[in-house]
Order: structure tokens, then C-alpha cells, then sequence
């Protein structure tokens, strides 16, 4: 109980003031984390999309002016002077000279067949990825900063041009006859593109906001209501600290009388065993010092039941004064009440002894005297010529003490215990052990004692 408080207590220190702080600082490194990734892949799909579109946008309109120019290439053939001088003319003076910046025309053998760079007519190069998706039919539209043969920057300024791989198809059959490569301007797909950044960037960040907000309000509604649950927490902690050392108190007053009641008890055994010595045992041996005056077999008889109230009373007064335990052990205890028990009935005793028994306080030696005492009596009395065996041995952290016969058993009376059994478990109780008693008839008895490991309580 006291170390679940301490653990409530020690959760409600950790927890105070931290809630709202830990939130801010997850939730924000989470959004931002999430925004981030979000804007630069939207920025990137619409660079693609824009990207592709204005390529395709352009490979029409190019397409549309090649094409028709081109029509040689059909079934292998090549360029003829007039083609080429008409294409020059479209490249260098005609509407795309100030869109296209370079320009080659490949067929499909991967040779370049015309090219605003003459130099390059005729030559065979490796088909680099955006041919090789031209041939598949495919119109490829990528940024670039120079052309991937000649590595020559195709503007002023140096800044991207956008490369277009476009397929040239025939008039006839559709099928490709030729791939048109070239490089234009991007100044205006440029503005367009970053202004679709900007909003993006824009949306993805109102979108994260607003969602930071509204989880924000949520966790501080929640957090209010928390921290009043704390509060009422912290109070019923409080509380339950204060009664748990009150009751740690009420126990140690209770374990501290439990010893007083056993000191106080013995001390009127001590003092019913002198009483009964001094008083009636000292009047029965007069009486029977003035029987020796008498005569008859009346006298006989009358000194019989004296001395035999005598022994009784000697018997009495002997179980209840008990020695001075304080210095010995437990099994010192047990050995020397085994003994006194064999010697006064002439039965063997079996006594099992643990090696490593624990230390214990004067009530609890006390008690087991007396438990060993009454058992040991008992068996003798109900149960007598049977095998009686004594064990005690450590348990947990405490002692057991047993002590079995083979007699007859008994059933226990409708009426409860006797008085001596009755003592023993108020005994025990008080100690905050435990008390069992077994028996059945026929079966014999079987009695247990387990005591705690107490220390020695100040009184």
C-alpha cells in the first residue's frame, strides 16, 4: 500500500507542468516534420506534372512543323537538300528561333541525321534515356542546363532550358520514322512553376497550422481537466499518506500492548503459581502432618486425597511458572521442553531442529514455550502411548512450528476449543501469526504455528 502512494505520488510530480510542454514541442517537430515531407513532394509532382505538360505542349507544336518535313525518312530513306534547307530555315529563321536554342533530329538507328550543329550530322551516339522513351513512342520532357552531347550551356544567362525528346511519326503507317530533340527557353514555365511552389507551399502550410491548432485546443481542454484530476489526485494522496502513518502508528501500538498483555500475562502466571505454593499447597501439607494424629482406615484415605491434591497443585504451579527464556534459543527451548516432557511422562519425543532458525523477540520465545508446552500436554493427555514428533524450521521470513501424533484424533467440540487451545491462538494472533490446527478420528492430530520475524518493540 505504501509504496503504491509513493509511486502515484512520484508519477504526479513527474507529469505537473510538463503535459502541455511535451505536446508543443512533439506535436510541432511532428507537423513541421510532416509538412515538410508533404510540400517538397507536392512542389515536386507539380514540377513533373508542369514539366511534362509544357513538353508536350511543345513537341506538338514542333511535331506539327517537323513533321511534315520529314516525311522522307519513311521506309529508310534519308534527307534530301531541300528538307534540310527547309528545316535550317524552321530552326534559324523561321517562328522557332527564339524558342528552340539547339535542335537534332535522330532516326532510329540512333544517328543524327540533321542539327543546327553540322558537325554532329551523321554521327552514331548511345541512346541516352530520353531518346530511348522518344522511340518508344513517347514524348520525354526533362530540365536540363546543357545538351547531353556537346555539354554546351544554351543561353546567355546559363540558366535551365527544357530538353524535349519528341517521336516523329510517318504520315502513312504512324509508325516512327525519326525523334526530334531540342532544347527551348524556360523563363515563363520558370514564373509559372514557382508560383505553384509558393502556393503549394502556401495550402500545405495553412493545412498543418490549422490541424496544430485544433489538436492544440483539443490537448489544452484536455490538459485542464487533467490537471484538475491532479490536483484532486495530489489531495487524495496527501490524505492517504497521512492516514497510512497514522495506521503505521495505530500498528506499533498495537504490536507494543500485544507484548505488554504476554509480559503482563506471564507475570500473573508467575504470580497464581506462588500463590497457589505458598497458600493452599502449604495448608494441605499441615493438614497432613495433623492426620498423623488419627486413627482409622478413614485416615488413610482422607491422607491420600491430600497428597494427591498436593502433586496436583506442585504439577500446576510447575506449567505455570516459566523459566527465564530471554537468553535462550529457539532450539535450546524446544530441546529443554522435549526433555521435561519425556522425563515426566517416559515417552520419546522426536525433535527435528532446523540448522539456521532466526532470532526472535521474548514474547515470541514465550509463545512458542507455551504452544510446545499445551501440544506436547495434549497429545500426552488424549492421545496417550502415541508417537508424538516436534519440527521447527524457517519459512519465508518467520518460523514454523509443528507438532503431530499418530493417536486416535479427536472431533473438535461443538462448544469451540478449550482454554488452552483458545490462549494459544490469541497467542499466536497477537504475534501476527497464524494457528492450524488438523484432526480428525483416527487420523491423529497435526498442529502448525507460523510467527513472523519480529524484532524486539520498545513498550
Amino acid at each position: 500500500m505504501e509504496k503504491t502512494i509513493e509511486t502515484s505520488r512520484a508519477i504526479v510530480l513527474r507529469s505537473r507542468g510538463g503535459l502541455l510542454t511535451q505536446f508543443v514541442a512533439v506535436a510541432g517537430t511532428v507537423l513541421v516534420t510532416g509538412m515538410l515531407a508533404t510540400g517538397l513532394w507536392v512542389t515536386s509532382e507539380i514540377e513533373v506534372g508542369v514539366t511534362d505538360s509544357a513538353g508536350a505542349v511543345t513537341a506538338l507544336y514542333v511535331d506539327a512543323i517537323i513533321a511534315p518535313v520529314t516525311q522522307e525518312l519513311d521506309n529508310g530513306g534519308s534527307l534530301g537538300d531541300e528538307a534540310r534547307r527547309e528545316l535550317d530555315h524552321i530552326v534559324r529563321r523561321g517562328a522557332l528561333r527564339d524558342e528552340v536554342s539547339a535542335f537534332k533530329l535522330w532516326d532510329p538507328d540512333g544517328r543524327i541525321v540533321f542539327s543546327d550543329n553540322p558537325g554532329l550530322v551523321g554521327r552514331v551516339f548511345d541512346a541516352s534515356a530520353g531518346l530511348t522513351q522518344a522511340l518508344a513512342g513517347n514524348v520525354d520532357a526533362a530540365l536540363a542546363r546543357q545538351s547531353h552531347i556537346d555539354g554546351a550551356v544554351q543561353n546567355d544567362q546559363g540558366s535551365p532550358l527544357l530538353e524535349v525528346y519528341s517521336p516523329v511519326r510517318s504520315a502513312t503507317t504512324g509508325r516512327i520514322i525519326a525523334v526530334a530533340e531540342f532544347y527551348t527557353t524556360v523563363e515563363r514555365l520558370r514564373e509559372h512553376l514557382f508560383d505553384a511552389r509558393l502556393k503549394s507551399w502556401l495550402v500545405v502550410g495553412l493545412i498543418s497550422l490549422g490541424m496544430f491548432s485544433a489538436l492544440y485546443v483539443l490537448f489544452a481542454r484536455g490538459n485542464r481537466t487533467i490537471s484538475l484530476q491532479r490536483r484532486a489526485l495530489d489531495e487524495q494522496i496527501h490524505q492517504l499518506s497521512s492516514l497510512l502513518d497514522q495506521n503505521k502508528g495505530l500498528t506499533q501500538r498495537v504490536e507494543q500492548a500485544n507484548h505488554r498483555i504476554a509480559d503482563l500475562n506471564e507475570r500473573n502466571l508467575r504470580r497464581i503459581s506462588a500463590e497457589l505454593h505458598d497458600g493452599p499447597v502449604q495448608l494441605l501439607a499441615f493438614a497432613a502432618l495433623c492426620l498423623d494424629s488419627l486413627k482409622g482406615s478413614r485416615r488413610e484415605q482422607v491422607r491420600q486425597a491430600v497428597n494427591e491434591a498436593m502433586k496436583e497443585i506442585r504439577d500446576i504451579c510447575s506449567g505455570l511458572a516459566l523459566p527465564q527464556v530471554e537468553g535462550w534459543s529457539v532450539a535450546t527451548i524446544a530441546k529443554k521442553i522435549v526433555s521435561a516432557h519425556e522425563g515426566r511422562t517416559g515417552h520419546k519425543v522426536v525433535l527435528d531442529l532446523q540448522d539456521d532458525l532466526p532470532e526472535l523477540s521474548q514474547a515470541a520465545k514465550i509463545c512458542i514455550y507455551r504452544f510446545l508446552q499445551e501440544t506436547l500436554n495434549n497429545g500426552s493427555k488424549h492421545a496417550h502411548g502415541a508417537r508424538q514428533t516436534v519440527a521447527i524450521a524457517r519459512f519465508a521470513d518467520g518460523i514454523e512450528v509443528q507438532v503431530r501424533d499418530d493417536g486416535p484424533g479427536f472431533a473438535p467440540p461443538e462448544g469451540g476449543e478449550g482454554l488452552g487451545l483458545l490462549g494459544l491462538r490469541e497467542r499466536v494472533a497477537g504475534l501476527k501469526g497464524s494457528f492450524d490446527l488438523q484432526t480428525n478420528q483416527g487420523r491423529g492430530t497435526h498442529v502448525v504455528m507460523r510467527l513472523p520475524e519480529h524484532k524486539e518493540i520498545a513498550t
